[in-house]
């Protein structure tokens, strides 16, 4: 009989039996694929640059993207400290906020997202006709300064867990942390060689955070070329650094030795943002593109952004000779199921009644 993989509390026990017993609600699936990735490079960049991918899209059957993996130890938490609701921030069109509503439900647990303004787009609009059909109780402000007062009446309600935006929190940043020990397992097994650098997307810091302690607990050198895709005030080198070196108390703290977190193991690429949170760039739609024509989905915020800068840097060069891993965060679910079988419950706030309407 086969063996089944280790889930990813069970790699995190594999480094100290004490971290098996971290609260955790399995969720998903694992462990995603690790595959060549082709189509995504121009020649002759691709003749120089041995290009890998991991299927991070493939996280869950409900639904996928690296917040599957936060929100195992996110709703683990919860649950074992007795809540019965969640509320968490994210924009209008945020993944975040769907994968949240959607897991929270299955769970039995009432969901409450505060939203916020970001660039209207057909893809936001049906990601939130998914919110509302997953059950997400929406709170539209008109900033994000608006964002404050709001999450915070909803954080005092009886019950109620507040999620980070993103799921980026210590616990959160567990699953990316497991995710890196994955990722170390299957280079031993010889599914794939060890990357000399793995690019992923900087949105609210938790999946590059755990990243980085996992690819140092799993002994892997891979340097993260994180791609920023929020403003810099919020999505940074110093608090990536300042997140990973939390997650790591938090994993020392249960007796786990963890290797120090440095500014060498992380470069943040600032180029590829365009301006604004959501905004839509060419070459994000170009990445897009390129990386269908290989069978790989992304999008413009997060994976066509970080697409976008790494075929940048192996057109100059930079990438010759190495082994590098896009870690594919968003999710491959066909959202069409959903959007057909369900209903709002109760009636929507008059602006995201409107904004559903026009996409009609």
């Amino acid at each position: 009989m086969a063996t089944a993989p280790p889930s990813p509390l069970a790699l995190l026990a594999a480094v100290h039996p004490a971290l098996g017993g971290l609260p955790y609600r399995p969720l998903g699936r694992f462990p995603t694929r690790v595959a060549r990735l082709g189509g995504l490079l121009d020649t002759p960049a691709a003749a120089r640059v041995d290009l890998w991918v991991k299927r991070d899209d493939e996280t869950g059957a409900l639904y996928g993207g690296n917040k599957v993996r936060k929100l195992e130890f996110i709703l683990g938490e919860a649950e074992a400290r007795g809540r019965s609701r969640l509320c968490t921030v994210g924009g209008l069109g945020s993944h975040h906020v769907l994968a949240t509503a959607i897991y929270a439900r299955a769970a039995g647990l009432a969901f409450d997202a505060v939203v916020a303004p970001q660039p209207i787009t057909a893809h936001v609009l049906e990601t939130l006709r998914a919110m509302v059909a997953a059950g997400a109780r929406l709170h539209p402000v008109s900033s994000w300064p608006a964002v404050v007062p709001m999450l915070a009446a909803l954080r005092a309600r009886r019950g109620s867990y507040l999620v980070a935006a993103g799921g980026s929190s210590p616990t959160g940043s567990l699953g990316y942390v497991a995710a890196g020990l994955e990722l170390a397992a299957q280079v031993a097994a010889g599914d794939c060689p060890a990357p000399d650098l793995v690019y992923a997307a900087l949105g609210s810091c938790g999946t590059v955070a755990g990243l980085l302690v996992g690819l140092r607990l799993g002994g892997l050198g891979a340097r993260v070329v994180a791609v920023r895709v929020v403003d810099a005030i919020v999505c940074n080198q110093g608090g990536t650094l300042r997140l990973a070196r939390r997650t790591a108390r938090l994993l020392r703290r249960r007796g786990a030795v963890v290797p120090d977190i440095t500014a060498a193991d992380l470069a943040v690429e600032h180029g590829f943002f365009g301006g604004g949170y959501g905004t839509v760039t060419a070459v994000a739609e170009e990445a897009v593109a390129r990386a269908a024509g290989g069978g790989l989905l992304l999008e413009t915020t997060y994976t066509g952004k970080t697409a976008a800068a790494l075929r940048a840097h192996a057109a100059r060069g930079q990438l010759d000779g190495k082994t590098v891993l896009l870690l594919d965060t968003f999710s491959s679910v066909d959202l069409a199921p959903l959007l057909a079988g369900a209903r709002p419950e109760g009636p929507l706030p008059p602006k995201i009644a409107a904004l559903l309407a026009s996409a009609r």
